[in-house]
């Protein structure tokens, strides 16, 4: 199946079309359904990175260009700054580059995920509301395996072996993975229901940013008495589930595991919540 891109005019308006659109009582569906679902998603998402990259001379290979180039050019200042080998420093700052990119992905592409898709919603009553922030969130996760191939690549150039302990990023990609649909489903509720909530979301996600060690060492916030800022921040627990083993060939600490899930279980519940309050609702919002 080849979808048609999702355009605001084939939606219409009207309290006729805005009814037919709704979708079936029941509040889990069938397997099939979901199963149409998520090959519906994976379609939309695949022709999203195929217009995203189409008409570039590198295509795809952008998705792991940008992250490595501004690693790069910032990992030799800050690795200056810092006192940190840049041996070490630039695969640490690469793989955090990628990760967050994913995060702020999943945000801003599940903001517009319902928005670019109204002439689906209005005419397609059948699909399930669900499909529209995965298809956001598929995309992001194929640039996010993109890069950690090539974070992978940089850690060894700089001397980094593979080690038995790389398999433990596969769980870790996995938590990940939902937890991207998760904050993907709320930023599209939320941004649906009131337009002007991306305003502050993009304040509330540049405040974490700098709250997180991204781009400078997790023991520069421990020696300046900061131990709070990565106890209570979910993306550092989440990131160390993937630098640990990438970068220290060690399996990520229990804490870490024990802090993901608390955020994992926090983010899916509000999710499913918040889309449960959606559903009777979304096609007015549109």
């Amino acid at each position: 199946m080849t979808p048609l891109a999702p355009t605001r005019d084939e939606g219409g308006a009207g309290a006729a079309s805005a009814s037919a659109a709704r979708p079936r009582s029941e509040p889990l569906g069938t397997r099939q359904e979901h199963l149409r679902s998520l090959s519906i998603a994976w379609q939309l998402a695949r022709l999203d990175l195929v217009r995203r990259y189409t008409a570039t001379m590198l295509g795809l290979a952008w998705a792991v260009a940008s992250p490595l180039l501004m690693a790069a050019v910032i990992g030799l200042v800050f690795a200056r700054l810092f006192g940190v080998p840049i041996a070490e420093f630039l695969p640490y700052l690469f793989l955090n580059l990628t990760l967050w990119s994913f995060f702020v992905a999943c945000l801003d592409s599940g903001a517009i995920a319902f928005i670019a898709a109204e002439g689906y919603i209005k005419q397609i009553p059948r699909v399930a509301f669900f499909t529209y922030p995965l298809r956001m969130v598929f995309a992001a996760f194929v640039t996010l395996a993109l890069g950690l191939v090539a974070a992978a690549i940089v850690s060894f150039v700089f001397g980094n072996r593979p080690s038995v302990y790389w398999i433990g990023i596969l769980p870790a990609l996995g938590v990940w993975f939902l937890f991207g649909f998760a904050i993907a489903c709320i930023s599209g509720v939320l941004n649906t229901a009131v337009r002007d909530f991306q305003y502050i979301q993009s304040v509330g996600v540049q405040a974490l940013f700098y709250a997180t060690p991204v781009m400078f060492p997790a023991d520069l916030l421990v020696e300046h008495g900061l131990q709070w800022m990565l106890t209570y921040n979910p993306l550092y627990h989440l990131m160390m589930l993937v630098c640990v083993p990438l970068l220290i060939n060690e399996p990520a600490t229990l804490p870490h595991w024990i802090a993901a899930a608390i955020t994992l279980a926090a983010v899916s519940a509000f999710a499913i919540f918040a889309m449960r309050v959606a559903r009777p609702r979304l096609v007015y919002w549109l």
